[in-house]
């Protein structure tokens, strides 16, 4: 049921390199629901270095379906994705993924890795792209002036380069974590699966005027996923991220 939140971003959109690196860490928390029952926490974290994600079941959530994910992608000084590495623990079985992308040579090659098994393979793509958490960046970063704007992203997920339609869709007034506020409702065509989660193709997210992500929603294969924006810090401010989940062995660290 709550297969649903092997989210990292509702990842979606929302599950981006920004264009232009910043110096200044950022970090989002947010509250996840399934049908308005709280499910779930996603942390997101930002800097001129890398960009990590880590979503957890909690409460209810955690009890019938326990669940981490820590998605790590380390930038290139452009804020392009070099290397993504995924650790999951659903149900106590731990795996990882590791994308390494190779645009000197047109490639991404990919590992899939559990107690079982270890599969490699090559991709021959076109450069620049994204990943799906460095694309939700760059969405973010995108000089949104209103409705009726647009933007388009190459990402890479599931073994292609698929291209990401964004457009503005309207002004709305929505009540965040500091009260009734109006944001701008963007609107997302997803035309892949996410290497976490299974989900509808249509996402949605509001944005403050500063760029922060108070809302994100989308249906998955069971009902209807929303997370909230409950705290936006910066620089010294935010706390670390996770080191890892698991050891290089795959098991769970301590």
């Amino acid at each position: 049921m709550l297969r649903l939140l092997r989210i990292s971003l509702l990842l979606f959109l929302l599950s981006g390199a920004l264009a232009e690196p910043r110096a200044e860490t950022r970090y989002f928390l947010f509250r996840v629901t399934w049908e308005f029952i709280p499910v779930g926490r996603i942390e997101l974290w930002r800097s001129e270095q890398e960009t990590v994600a880590y979503a957890r079941t909690t409460g209810l959530g955690a009890l019938i379906f326990p669940f981490r994910s820590l998605w790590r992608t380390v930038l290139d000084p452009k804020g392009y994705p070099r290397k993504t590495e995924i650790e999951i623990l659903e149900r106590n079985h731990p795996k990882r993924k590791i994308l390494r992308f190779e645009p000197e040579k047109g490639l991404v090659i990919k590992e899939k890795i559990t107690p079982r098994k270890h599969v490699r393979e090559t991709f021959r793509v076109r450069y620049p792209l994204y990943d799906e958490l460095t694309a939700f960046w760059a969405t973010l970063a995108f000089p949104w002036k209103g409705p009726g704007d647009r933007m388009a992203l190459p990402v890479f997920a599931r073994g292609k380069v698929h291209r990401v339609s964004i457009v503005a869709k309207r002004l709305k007034e929505i009540k965040s974590f500091r009260g009734w506020e109006r944001a701008l409702e963007i609107e997302a065509l997803l035309p892949f699966e996410s290497e976490l989660i299974k989900r509808s193709r249509n996402m949605k997210l509001y944005l403050s005027p500063e760029g922060w992500p108070l809302i994100g929603e989308g249906d998955i294969p069971l009902g209807h996923l929303k997370v909230y924006l409950e705290k936006a810090l910066a620089g010294g401010d935010a706390p670390p991220p996770p080191e890892g989940l698991l050891h290089s062995t795959l098991k769970v660290l301590d």
